[in-house]
């Protein structure tokens, strides 16, 4: 009997598998019947599994989850409102009401005020870019732009006072006396800047009712009016300082 050829044992290790078709479908067969076999011990041995239910605003408690495994129901874990980064959940109080709203964190007071509050008439919108001071409203006290502060920054107990807050009613003897000086000396032209005066006054007369010339100027220095008309204007906070000291 010839001599069989000797293959070297590097070469028959790197040798490949040789496997007919019927050994293939007969592994292939064993393999389907042994994962069938393995995931079904699974499913019948899986401990039920907290799902965690993730709410959209507005949060509402959840009761019933019809979600079972085995004919049990599945302890159910309530996460509540779950935001964008960008989106944050305030409550605004504006003129002694609190608004409860969900804003984007590059959002301005004024345009959530006006756009999402539908405050429009109590802030007014002039360069929009905090150099005009038409929209000012008073942030615990301070006259502040409300095109450049972020409404995500004041959710946090914080009262703004818009010009919409300092009447009482809607009649002249309503008007709060800045409101009412502006009105009688004529302290407007077109009426773009009033509001953003009115509140820049307001603040400055809420702390000191008998300012020096100098110190209005001081408080007035960041509203624009492009009417020219600061005559009047400087009349009217003198008459409201008047009014206030008389109250």
């Amino acid at each position: 009997m010839a001599d069989e050829e000797k293959v070297p044992a590097e070469e028959a290790d790197q040798a490949p598998m040789k496997i007919s078709r019927r050994d293939f479908l007969v592994g292939a067969g064993a393999g389907v019947v042994v994962t069938g076999a393995v995931a079904a011990g699974i499913v019948a041995l899986q401990e039920p599994k907290t799902v965690e239910v993730i709410k959209e605003v507005p949060v509402e408690v959840i009761k019933e989850v019809p979600v079972t495994t085995e004919g049990e129901p599945v302890p159910v874990t309530t996460v509540g409102t779950t935001l964008p980064a960008s989106m944050r959940a305030v409550d605004l109080k504006i003129d002694g009401k609190v608004h409860s709203l969900v804003v984007d964190v590059r959002e301005s007071l004024w345009e959530t005020m006006t756009r999402k509050l539908g405050m429009g008439s109590a802030i007014n919108l002039g360069c929009d870019r905090a150099q005009c001071g038409a929209c000012a409203v008073v942030v615990d006290g301070r006259a502040m732009n409300g095109c450049s502060i972020l409404s995500a920054r004041l959710g946090r107990g914080q009262e703004i006072t818009t010009v919409a807050g300092l009447a009482t009613g809607t009649t002249e003897a309503d008007l709060h006396p800045v409101q009412k000086a502006y009105w009688n000396e004529g302290g407007y032209q077109c009426g773009l800047c009033t509001r953003g005066f009115i509140m820049s006054t307001y603040a400055l007369l809420t702390h000191n009712n008998n300012p020096s010339e100098e110190e209005v100027r001081e408080a007035l220095s960041g509203n624009i009016c492009r009417c020219s008309e600061y005559p009047k204007i400087f009349d009217s906070v003198s008459k409201a300082a008047e009014l206030m000291r008389a109250a």
